[in-house]
């Protein structure tokens, strides 16, 4: 009945929120010693499981439940904190950038935005596809 916008989005949402979570401790921690920043991964993860969905061709055949898979479907792609072991250009070990996080917030604040958008376009364009089949 959905497609898949209506898994996608969602989770494109809450890994947004997350990484404003994750950007805001990061600031917040911006003068703790040998502090690592954090981040989320989940687009480069989407971006995988989509390429490979839409690819029938080179699905796995297995026979053994050890064996190598597919890759996660879109249900199973999930967004996910990963420490960030760069070096630190502070003697402190600290390897938070204040202007590159306060830039990754505004980005990840448009991103928000445009996707709460389309979510609320994409649930108006079902609504109206329910009422004109009744």
């Amino acid at each position: 009945m959905f497609n898949d916008t209506f898994k996608i989005l969602p989770k494109a949402m809450d890994a947004s929120v997350l990484r404003h979570k994750m950007i805001s401790q990061n600031l917040s921690n911006k003068n703790t010693p040998n502090y690592k920043r954090k981040y989320v991964s989940f687009e480069e993860e989407l971006n995988k499981s989509i390429d490979n969905n839409s690819d029938q061709d080179l699905k796995l055949n297995t026979n053994n439940s050890k064996h190598i898979t597919n890759f996660k479907n879109i249900d199973e792609v999930n967004p996910s904190v990963k420490v960030d072991d760069s070096k630190s250009f502070e003697n402190d070990g600290n390897n938070v950038d204040e202007d590159k996080e306060f830039s990754l917030m505004i980005q990840n604040s448009m991103k928000y935005t445009g996707l709460s958008r389309l979510m609320t376009y994409s649930i108006q364009r079902y609504n109206t596809a329910v009422r004109s089949g009744r």
